[in-house]
């Protein structure tokens, strides 16, 4: 073997760019990252180009072995096919065995099988990459407070100051609220001090007559007998120099 074989064969292995590929414009207009993505898949080529068009390199492990982010490299996965270098012919998706399987891409400057080179680099038009998501972002809800959701909250049914609970309000429940409003309740006034309350709601006590024993309680029926009862208590009580009238 001479000495040109042996220092050919130290080199080692290597994944060559060819210079037809770089003095492109479609390969100056792209950026570094895509570059480094091309010369990546490239090194899984086999010297016979049998596995083009079956060439496959997971984002993961491309990020891995080039230091950069794997959801940058599935966008340069993107750049390289709008720059015509390489041509997808196979979606990503999930195996039966619940592995994914990654996309398959063959390079535009080989032969594909039974088909020839296509070459796509060489027919770019000159458009910028944009990188633009297959998938459209899911529209995102309309923002509800933490306070306004349909399940009342605990700051919606704790304890206040002023009042003693604090019922929810008719946003944070789905079916009307059932919590008294003003017009529903009445503040009664407290008794009077020095006065017995009355004893019953329907029934009261009525006064002492003179001569009488007067001390079972007796039906009122209206506040207007109730009232003429305790005035004529009242001014028999007080025994008068001259007779009062009564009032009937």
């Amino acid at each position: 073997m001479s000495k040109k074989h042996k220092r050919a064969n130290s080199l080692g292995a290597y994944t060559a760019v060819p210079w037809a590929i770089m003095k492109t414009p479609a390969w100056r207009a792209m950026s570094a990252e895509a570059r480094l993505v091309w010369i990546e898949l490239r090194g899984w080529l086999k010297k016979d180009w049998s596995n083009n068009g079956r060439m496959f390199r997971s984002c993961r492990d491309a990020a891995d072995a080039i230091g950069i982010n794997r959801n940058t490299v599935q966008q340069k996965y993107f750049e390289l096919e709008h720059y015509g270098f390489l041509r997808r012919t196979r979606e990503g998706f999930l195996g039966v065995d619940a592995y994914g399987l990654a996309a398959e891409f063959r390079f535009t400057d080989l032969p594909h099988g039974t088909h020839p080179a296509t070459r796509d680099y060489e027919k770019w038009t000159g458009e910028l990459f944009t990188y633009k998501p297959r998938r459209p972002a899911r529209k995102k809800q309309k923002p509800v407070l933490s306070h306004r959701t349909p399940r009342p909250v605990p700051q919606d049914t704790g304890r206040s100051r002023k009042r003693p609970s604090v019922c929810p309000v008719p946003q944070d429940t789905v079916s009307p609220s059932n919590c008294p409003v003003r017009q529903d309740t009445i503040s009664l006034p407290p008794p009077e001090q020095g006065r017995e309350p009355l004893q019953g709601s329907l029934t009261a006590r009525a006064p002492a007559q003179a001569g009488g024993a007067g001390s079972s309680p007796a039906p009122v029926a209206s506040l207007t007998e109730y009232i003429l009862s305790v005035v004529n208590a009242e001014l028999d009580r007080l025994h008068l120099g001259r007779a009062a009238p009564r009032i009937c």
